[in-house]
């Protein structure tokens, strides 16, 4: 990719002489601004600027191609003051200005002018909202429904008045813009695009299987129409109005940069989450962050969208009087996305955004599944917290985070629906399978019983690959951005804690138990499924490990045991973890630290109700060997 040029460059190619000369004639006329400033000429008769050099440029951001910006420079000046019988002193200082400048950028810097000279004070540097270097609009979190408030007032402004769904084409053809659907890729990798110049772009014919070059003029969105099929039209509003606000805040960096680079007219916007673009500059990265937190924003306005979400709300409690909180929720984040034309997670995301903490727990998509909805008191979980965690995550975390794999491995909590929740009768409830889920209580009292996770996205370079191929080991969590979920000894799960232990009524049970079993590992395993009342063929579908294979630990107790038949059998009988630990004893195992045996000390003590092939899964993302499989008959 072609280096990338910044607007202070541009100035210095093409102003320095206008900027030289208006300096200069402040300098000639204002020769008291610089009394003093010289240990040999006290009182200046005569002041000549020498040289310039631009140190920087703040450029103020304006809806269209007019520029107003500030170009401060440090200047060499000779100054001179006439002394006595034709003797004269002189002397060279540096002095720092302001030239007030401005312009029009479209093709080219046009009409450049001067306005005004004077003395650099970084005290007086204008707040109002400025360009960066690139001329990308600078824009903070906190700014952006500002900015999406100002976007709709010049484009769309009767979505201000009253809740109003964006008619995207309608937005296109008002801004000037045309709308294409073609396919863009043979891949599907690529939603959307827009065009900044007339172009020769490629794209790909379905029927003959091939690229083909196009003629496209500028202002162009192409938006690739499996869109439709992929996703759904929420994806295709929002790429659309993604597109409207590169061209509505971007154009001035494909200005600057077509400058220098005529092959840059088009920003490509990919479909994975969390990738790149393919142009890996910073401002590139800037612009998709701007696009991708203004257009949900745009299409759900903040104002309205509360109007809306509180009229939708008092009309599902109406007709909804005995659904409880999430299920009311439920119903409003439905009729948002289907009102404003959005999607599923970001009529949800927006509703956080605006401060209704209650809809993190309704419509959690998490390890390809949606968990069930969930309650909790609204102060219990904090901004970029969450009681749901993805089982890799959940892995990598215990893994790496000794405090939390000591308090799971207490055997107090069980993994369950993508929770760590306390394992009591109060909250967790087994069906005729044995397979665990959240009662009913639970999901209505989720603060009670669950931990609270952080969460962040952060770049993967503090760690990056080496940190996740050679410390903690687990490959599929490479990644160029990584999402974080985090245990925090927090006074919550803190309080988690010692609910457990208040509720671990099962003690006495289990201790009794564990010391009626035998000390060998072949009659402890017969007793296990005795108890259990699990046959040789149940326990071969239950661990997948061969039946012969079964009735050889059973019977003979010199059989070398492998510490995944081992793990697979206390998977396949859910047994509780100080059995499983028991057994591990007496099969003569332990675990080594691996990430192999991390993974398998997490099975055994949180995951111990799951299915065998859950927990082949993990293994599974994690590049393992699976449980039990290969002796199989």
């Amino acid at each position: 990719m072609a280096r990338l040029y910044t607007f202070k460059e541009l100035v210095e190619d093409k102003c320095y002489d206008e900027i030289f000369e208006a300096i200069k004639v402040y300098v000639e006329e204002n020769l008291d601004k610089f009394t003093g400033e010289s240990d040999q000429v006290y009182d200046p008769d005569e002041a000549e600027l020498s040289d310039i050099r631009v140190q920087f440029v703040t450029i103020h951001e304006n809806p269209n191609s007019h520029l107003k910006f500030e170009v401060v420079v440090s200047a060499e000046i000779e100054v001179c003051q006439r002394m006595p019988h034709s003797y004269s002193e002189s002397d060279g200082i540096s002095q720092w200005f302001t030239v007030e400048c401005s312009g029009d950028f479209n093709d080219g810097l046009k009409n450049f002018q001067t306005h005004d000279v004077e003395i650099y004070y970084r005290h007086k540097q204008k707040k109002e909202g400025k360009l960066s270097e690139y001329l990308v609009p600078i824009t903070y979190k906190e700014m952006l429904d500002d900015v999406a408030e100002d976007f709709l007032t010049r484009h769309y402004s009767e979505a201000l008045d009253e809740p109003t769904p964006i008619d995207v084409e309608e937005l296109a053809e008002r801004m000037g813009l045309s709308i294409e659907y073609i396919h863009l890729s043979k891949s599907c990798t690529v939603f959307g695009q827009i065009y900044f110049s007339d172009s020769e772009a490629k794209f790909y014919d379905n029927e003959a299987g091939i690229y083909r070059l196009m003629d496209v003029e500028r202002g162009t969105i192409i938006v690739d129409p499996n869109v439709f099929f992929m996703r759904n039209v929420g994806s295709v509003n929002n790429t659309i109005v993604h597109e409207c606000v590169h061209w509505d805040r971007h154009c001035l960096f494909f200005e600057l940069e077509k400058i220098y680079n005529p092959m840059s007219k088009v920003i490509t916007c990919q479909v994975k989450e969390g990738k790149k673009t393919e142009n890996n500059g910073s401002p590139y990265e800037w612009m998709e962050w701007q696009a991708n937190h203004l257009a949900p924003r745009i299409l759900m306005p903040a104002k309205t969208t509360k109007q809306k979400i509180e009229e939708l709300i008092k009309k599902n409690e109406k007709i909804l009087p005995h659904a409880n909180r999430a299920d009311i929720i439920e119903s409003v984040i439905f009729e948002l996305k289907e009102f404003f034309g959005v999607s599923i997670m970001s009529a949800k995301i927006r509703m956080i955004d605006l401060g209704y903490k209650e809809a993190e727990g309704v419509y959690t998509y998490i390890d390809n599944h949606y968990v069930l909805n969930y309650c909790f008191e609204i102060s219990a979980l904090q901004r970029g917290q969450t009681y749901t965690i993805g089982a890799q995550d959940a892995l990598v975390e215990y893994a790496t985070n000794l405090e939390f794999r000591v308090i799971v491995d207490s055997g107090n909590y069980i993994f369950v629906d993508n929770h760590f929740c306390i394992n009591d009768s109060k909250y967790v409830k087994f069906d005729d399978l044995g397979s665990p889920s959240l009662t009913d209580y639970a999901l209505q009292n989720m603060n009670e019983c669950c931990f609270v996770f952080d969460f962040r996205l952060r770049d993967n370079k503090d760690y990056g690959i080496q940190y996740y191929s050679e410390c903690t080991l687990f490959r599929s969590a490479i990644s160029n951005k990584i999402v974080e979920t985090v245990y925090d000894e927090s006074e919550h799960n803190n309080e988690i804690v010692q609910r457990a232990k208040d509720l671990k009524d099962t003690v006495a049970d289990i201790v009794k138990i564990k010391n009626s079993l035998p000390s060998e590992f072949s009659m402890t395993l017969k007793a296990h499924m005795k108890r259990k009342n699990c046959s040789v063929e149940k326990l071969e579908e239950l661990s997948l490990i061969g039946y012969k294979t079964i009735q050889r630990m059973r019977n003979d107790e010199n059989y070398p045991v492998e510490i995944e038949h081992v793990v697979a059998l206390c998977v396949g009988l859910q047994l509780h973890p100080v059995f499983s630990r028991d057994l591990m004893t007496k099969a003569g195992k332990t675990f080594k630290g691996t990430e192999l045996h991390i993974t398998y000390e997490l099975f055994i003590n949180t995951l111990y109700n799951e299915s065998i092939h859950y927990c082949n899964e993990i293994l599974k993302d994690n590049n393992f060997s699976l449980l039990g499989t290969d002796d199989m008959k």
